[in-house]
């Protein structure tokens, strides 16, 4: 597919519809669809609702396999083992329930897990009597290297299963998953890949790195509507993943189960195909680098303002990076607790003081600010952020403090 121009900032703007006024730096959390996708979105429910018997029995089937199609391309994996849900932490959910976890079985993942994928996690150990091993990666990450070493240390004669982010949320990290995986697999130990955060963000090739199971958004960086997730599995699985809900189509196959759970509107899930040629109209590749700089240069010179570290080397981020919020330049932040109740109070001042929308994070007995770049975000939109920050943190210490 032939990739377009990148837009500037300034035209990128006019293809979403985000409150003006403000720095909107947080698309990494939940995404924001242009207002064609959304558009297209609106077609297709219309369609839905003319005859809602002949589109759900007649024409579904063969639509979500033909938007399988295109994303499994896109992905870089085979449509007949790429099956939609809502959402990455539905994917993981329907790998870890279905997972023939025993007495005494360990599941490792690392500190830098998504809360949500830390809840599943607990809850179905917790149900077989097994346990959670959280390999310590710590904040801020020095090497790849360690990351990976970290990981593999925690793999024993007990792990029946390994979860490892792709891209972490809190910190933004791109995590070291090559090596995990082949570590991993080369002692028969399955590896569920959390990429909530990969597609459109990075370079993505699944069946290429091996994972037993992939689960990824479109709604992030690929910019579809909300609910269009997708799980991916390889051939080599060791046991059957089936969807959450289970439906009718139980006992037919993978992209049976998951092509058919109920009746929901499967409208954003038929609107990927779409995104992906948006994304690639505005730059594809070139997009994604030009988000790398602009994020990683910011993040790099925030920090020296702030004399503070960042959460990785910069080369360990894509278009979101997260720096640590200490030291003197932001009188009053070792007065408040890392913890994120706080961190949501900093959010949220961010928003009162300056209409900054950028996300704190609580990592390893810290704070993070974490930036993401996408195509409607300027230079000046990174530009003097550490007087707003000083402004928050003191909102929210003298808050604490009367």
């Amino acid at each position: 597919m032939t990739e377009g121009v990148v837009p500037t900032p300034e035209e990128a703007k006019s293809l979403w519809g985000l409150e003006p006024g403000a720095r909107h730096l947080n698309h990494g959390a939940f995404g924001g669809c242009p207002t064609e996708l959304l558009a297209h979105q609106a077609t297709i429910r219309a369609r839905m609702e003319r005859q809602p018997a002949r589109f759900f029995l007649n024409d579904l089937p063969s639509l979500l396999r033909e938007a399988a199609a295109a994303l499994a391309a896109f992905v870089g994996t085979a449509p007949e083992w790429l099956g939609f849900v809502d959402n990455a932490s539905t994917a993981v959910n329907a790998v870890v329930a279905s997972a023939p976890l025993v007495p005494g079985d360990e599941i490792v993942t690392t500190d830098h897990v998504y809360n949500a994928v830390r809840q599943t996690l607990r809850h179905h150990a917790a149900r077989a009597g097994a346990s959670v091993i959280e390999a310590p990666i710590g904040m801020p990450v020095t090497t790849s290297e360690g990351a990976a070493a970290a990981v593999t240390g925690a793999l024993g004669p007990r792990t029946k299963l390994v979860v490892i982010d792709h891209v972490g949320s809190p910190s933004a990290v791109i995590l070291p998953i090559a090596p995990i995986i082949a570590a991993a697999r080369g002692r028969g130990i399955p590896v569920l890949v959390d990429g909530a955060h990969a597609p459109g963000l990075l370079p993505l090739s699944i069946d290429a790195l091996g994972a037993t199971w992939y689960a990824g958004n479109c709604h992030k960086w690929l910019c579809s509507p909300k609910g269009a997730g997708f799980l991916a599995v390889a051939q080599d699985a060791p046991w059957e993943v089936h969807p959450t809900v289970i439906s009718h189509a139980y006992g037919q196959g993978f992209t049976a189960e998951f092509d058919k759970t109920g009746t929901r509107d499967p409208s954003a899930w038929l609107t990927v195909a779409e995104a992906i040629r948006f994304h690639q109209r505005i730059g594809g590749a070139a997009l994604r680098m030009r988000n790398d700089t602009l994020a990683q240069a910011s993040a790099t010179a925030l920090a020296a303002d702030i004399a503070t570290p960042l959460g990785a080397p910069a080369d360990m981020f894509a278009a979101m990076a997260t720096i640590r919020l200490s030291g003197s330049a932001l009188p009053g932040i070792d007065r408040l607790a890392p913890d994120w109740p706080t961190a949501g109070l900093l959010r949220n001042a961010l928003w009162e003081c300056a209409r900054i929308e950028a996300p704190v994070m609580a990592l390893g007995g810290a704070l993070w600010l974490r930036l993401s770049v996408q195509a409607y975000v300027a230079p000046a939109d990174l530009d003097g952020l550490a007087a707003p920050l000083a402004e928050a943190v003191a909102i929210v210490a003298g808050r604490a403090a009367a």
